[in-house]
């Protein structure tokens, strides 16, 4: 019955971890668009200013979900930061998004191909397609998969391509402003390694493999899931302390200032301290019911180990016979 509970709690608690993400970077993403209004009437290092922070507001909505209007948005502060390089890089990575309408991708091909004049643009071809490059540095996460086309600054670049299957590439390019650089590579298929056919007289059957048993094997599939709950439950009350800490700084500063934008983030801050309050709870709530299923299927185990039938024997000779039982008691096998 614990376990039944279990799987039906499941879902409920993926589902509001999506539900408070999606909200967490819904935050983020409004806080990023009335900072670009506010830009909108300014002028100067304060304009600039309010322009760096609503992109800082994007960047954390990206950290946490992809959007394609988080990216679209992003895309146009870097431009008007005369950030180049990056806002052609985010429209690119906006026109890989599926489902895009004809008139959006229309309209983000128009605004990245006026960036072409002010960057420099390495285009990567493959074939076949879909493979990982990285730039430059091979520790940092890849910058996509082909083909793709990258802003990069003037100079000379190192590209590294890998596909599974195929043998990875590593190639120079040097990049000049205002001109792109075609890079189309033909991927070599990796050879195929056979195993040689040993005789038949050196091959030996394998052992037959006792299956273990399920019900120990079902006690420590649970004890594992009660350990990465209780890690997931611990981080999100972690995190809900942090936000409780960041609420109680944002209810003082609109104390001392008076100004709705204070009073907005710190209402803004309570309501996500409370959903990460609520997943801790579910969490928590999991983390013991899994905790118990798993000290009872460990039990049974142990029960079922003990139990061992008897054991009878007969013996019949021309002077006689005896019968013999035996049995263990509380024994391990």
């Amino acid at each position: 019955m614990l376990l039944a509970l279990v799987g039906l709690l499941a879902p409920a608690v993926t589902a509001a971890q999506s539900t408070s993400e999606n909200a967490e970077a819904r935050v983020y993403f409004e806080e990023g668009n009335r900072l670009y209004q506010e830009a909108g009437g300014e002028e100067g290092p304060q304009r600039t200013a309010l322009l760096q922070r609503a992109l800082g507001a994007y960047v954390d909505s990206l950290r946490i979900v992809r959007s394609r209007n988080a990216l679209f948005n992003a895309a146009i502060v870097l431009g008007e930061l005369e950030r180049d390089d990056e806002a052609f890089n985010y429209f690119s990575e906006y026109l890989r998004v599926e489902g895009l309408s004809a008139a959006d991708r229309d309209d983000a091909t128009r605004r990245r191909d006026a960036l072409r004049p002010k960057v420099g643009v390495l285009q990567v071809t493959t074939e076949p397609p879909s493979a990982l490059i990285w730039v430059d540095r091979k520790d940092l996460a890849p910058r996509g998969e082909t083909p793709i086309e990258l802003a990069l600054p003037a100079g000379d670049h190192r590209a590294f391509i890998e596909l599974e299957g195929y043998a990875p590439l590593e190639q120079t390019q040097r990049i000049v402003e205002g001109e792109t650089a075609v890079l189309a590579v033909h991927l070599s298929p990796l050879p195929v390694e056979l195993a040689a056919p040993q005789p038949e007289s050196m091959l030996e059957p394998a052992p037959a493999q006792t299956p273990p048993p399920r019900l120990r094997n079902a006690a420590i599939g649970t004890a594992a899931g009660t350990l990465a709950t209780a890690a997931v439950a611990l981080g999100v009350s972690i995190r809900a302390r942090t936000l409780h800490d960041d609420y109680d700084a944002a209810a003082a500063q609109y104390q001392m200032s008076g100004d709705p934008a204070d009073y907005q983030r710190a209402q803004g801050l309570a309501n996500r301290t409370d959903r990460f309050n609520l997943t801790a709870d579910v969490f928590w709530g999991a983390t013991i019911a899994l905790g118990v299923s798993a000290i009872v299927l460990y039990a049974l185990h142990r029960k079922k180990q003990k139990r061992e039938a008897p054991e009878v024997g007969v013996v019949v000779s021309k002077n006689g016979g005896y019968a013999s039982f035996q049995m263990s008691i509380g024994a391990s096998p």
